[in-house]
C-alpha cells in the first residue's frame, strides 16, 4: 500500500462514528490485495442491486418487505453466498472482491446487506456476534437478526442469547453481544481478521499495512506499537523499529510487555547509544 492509502483510511475515519465512511474506509482495506481497486465500479454494482431490491419491494414497502427483497437479490438473484472452501482467503475481506465473486465471510457479507439496505432506506447495525458477525433491523422491541452468511436466514433472539450459554463468554451480559457496533468497530474487526491471515502467512509487507491501518483506529493501542516495531525491524527498518519499541516499552503499566521486544529494544539502543539517532 501507498502512503496515499493510508492518508485516504484516516480521512475516512475522520470525524464522529456516524460521520465514517465505511464504504470508503472498506475500499482502502481492499487495497491490501495489490489487485487494482476501482470504488465506482462496486459502489455503481451495489447501486443496481439496491434499485432492483427496491422496484421489488414496491413504494412505501415495510422494513420486512425491504428486508425479503435485499435478501431475494442477494441470496437467489445474485447468488451471494459464504466462501467456506476457502474462509481464510484474504479476498473474503476486500468488499471490491466479494462484490465480484458473490463470495465472502460474515463480516463482509453483512457489509453488502448493510449497503444495500442504506440505499433503499432499510436502516440495519452490524452486531458483532462472537465469531460470527450479523446483521439486525427493526427497533429495540421488534428487532430482527438476519444471517447473510446463512442466505439471510432470521435467528430469534431468544436462540441467539440461548448459543451464548454455549459460549465461553466470561462474565460479560449477553445482551452485550446483541448490541449494535459502530462502523470503526466493524472495520477493526475486518483488519483484525486480516491481520490474523497475514501474522500466520508470515506476509510482512501486508502484514505491516494491516498494522498500520488498525494504529489509525487505535492510536493508543501500545501493543499494536510494539507489533510494529518487531516488524520494522525485521523489515530492516531499524530507525522505525527504535522508535516503535521505545514508545512500546515506556508505555508504562504493562506487565506482559514482551521480552522479545525489551531484548530487541536493548540491542538498538547499543546500536544508537540510547539516542534513537544513528551513530
Amino acid at each position: 500500500m501507498l502512503h496515499e492509502d493510508f492518508e485516504a483510511f484516516t480521512r475516512a475515519i475522520t470525524g464522529a462514528d456516524h460521520e465514517v465512511d465505511l464504504f470508503g474506509a472498506a475500499m482502502v482495506i481492499a487495497r491490501l490485495g495489490g489487485h487494482p481497486v476501482d470504488p465506482h465500479r462496486t459502489a455503481a454494482r451495489l447501486d443496481a442491486f439496491a434499485e432492483a431490491a427496491r422496484e421489488q419491494a414496491g413504494e412505501g414497502a415495510s422494513p420486512d418487505a425491504l428486508a425479503h427483497a435485499i435478501d431475494h437479490q442477494l441470496f437467489s438473484v445474485q447468488g451471494f453466498q459464504a466462501n467456506t472452501d476457502d474462509y481464510t482467503d484474504p479476498a473474503n475481506s476486500y468488499l471490491d472482491q466479494v462484490v465480484e465473486r458473490r463470495r465472502g465471510i460474515p463480516i463482509t457479507l453483512s457489509l453488502v446487506y448493510m449497503e444495500v439496505g442504506q440505499r433503499i432506506g432499510l436502516h440495519c447495525d452490524g452486531i458483532g456476534y462472537p465469531g460470527h458477525f450479523m446483521v439486525r433491523y427493526g427497533g429495540i422491541e421488534d428487532a430482527v437478526y438476519v444471517d447473510p452468511f446463512q442466505q439471510g436466514v432470521r435467528i430469534d433472539r431468544a436462540e441467539l442469547l440461548a448459543r451464548l450459554r454455549t459460549l465461553n463468554v466470561g462474565t460479560a451480559n449477553p445482551e452485550t453481544f446483541l448490541a449494535s457496533v459502530t462502523r470503526r468497530q466493524i472495520l477493526q474487526r475486518m483488519l483484525n481478521n486480516l491481520h490474523a491471515i497475514f501474522r500466520d502467512r508470515r506476509d510482512l509487507e501486508r502484514w505491516y499495512a494491516v498494522l498500520e491501518l488498525q494504529l489509525r483506529l487505535e492510536p493508543w493501542n501500545a501493543a499494536l506499537v510494539g507489533e510494529r516495531g518487531m516488524l520494522h525491524y525485521r523489515l530492516g527498518r531499524l530507525d522505525e523499529a527504535f522508535r516503535d519499541l521505545e514508545a512500546y516499552v515506556s508505555s508504562g503499566g504493562r506487565p506482559e510487555t514482551s521480552t522479545g521486544a525489551i531484548r530487541l529494544l536493548d540491542q538498538l539502543r547499543l546500536r544508537y547509544g540510547g539516542t534513537g539517532e544513528p551513530r
